[in-house]
């Protein structure tokens, strides 16, 4: 249910910013219990999500599923591992976030594509007269946008936490160095990407970057 509110509120549905990985992940920790390891995910892939920010016709990445599939997997994860390091769950529920935000680029250009037919059909409708097709698109469009968000990101949730867990319990000393190893380049790479971003965006770009390095910030000090 998340995911597919996740998913509408990316469409021409209410807006929110719901559907920015940074709030999408403290919502989806919320839900398993630990808002706190939610926000982690999300602040992370916040960086890497404002680097994609759609310019143009481009068609940008799905971080609105992998802003609840990041973090479920990282929970997954974090309750297979013996010790108490949150590095490797973090790691790989971004991971499996950039996999699925990539994959699910797919599934919005096609909503894309078919969004467009919908319009092509209201144009007809209200050419015969018939007012209500436009609430009637407008509906239909939201409900699409829902019912593959939902879908979407319950089959990747349970597919990936499946593979992650398998990882964990055949060598969960190599991953939890690998992650350990990894954990900084991803958060350099994501951080070099948003301040790339941040000098060629907008204001909108500038205020979803402070609001991620700030949490970043308290995350790190709270930490300690």
């Amino acid at each position: 249910m998340l995911g597919g509110w996740l998913a509408a509120d990316a469409t021409a549905c209410f807006q929110l910013l719901v559907s920015q990985p940074l709030v999408g992940g403290a919502l989806a920790g919320c839900v398993w219990g630990d808002a706190y390891a939610g926000m982690q995910v999300g602040a992370l892939l916040q960086l890497f999500a404002l680097a994609g920010l759609p310019l143009g016709g481009r068609t940008p990445e799905d971080f609105a599923s992998a802003g609840v599939v990041g973090p479920t997997v990282a929970l997954t994860v974090k309750g297979t591992l013996p010790t108490s390091s949150f590095a490797a769950p973090l790691v790989l529920g971004v991971v499996s976030g950039l996999f699925v935000a990539l994959v699910g680029r797919l599934l919005v250009r096609w909503l894309r594509a078919r969004n467009v037919g919908l319009a092509h059909w209201v144009d007809g409708e209200l050419g015969r007269g018939h007012a209500g097709a436009l609430d009637g698109a407008q509906g239909l469009g939201v409900f699409h946008a829902f019912a593959i968000g939902a879908g979407f990101t319950l089959v990747s949730t349970v597919v990936l936490a499946a593979a992650t867990r398998a990882a964990v319990r055949f060598d969960g000393l190599a991953v939890e160095r690998a992650a350990t190893l990894a954990e900084p380049a991803l958060w350099g790479m994501g951080a070099g990407l948003a301040v790339r971003q941040l000098v060629v965006g907008g204001r909108h770009t500038r205020l979803l970057f402070l609001a991620a390095l700030v949490f970043w910030v308290a995350v790190r000090w709270l930490g300690r």
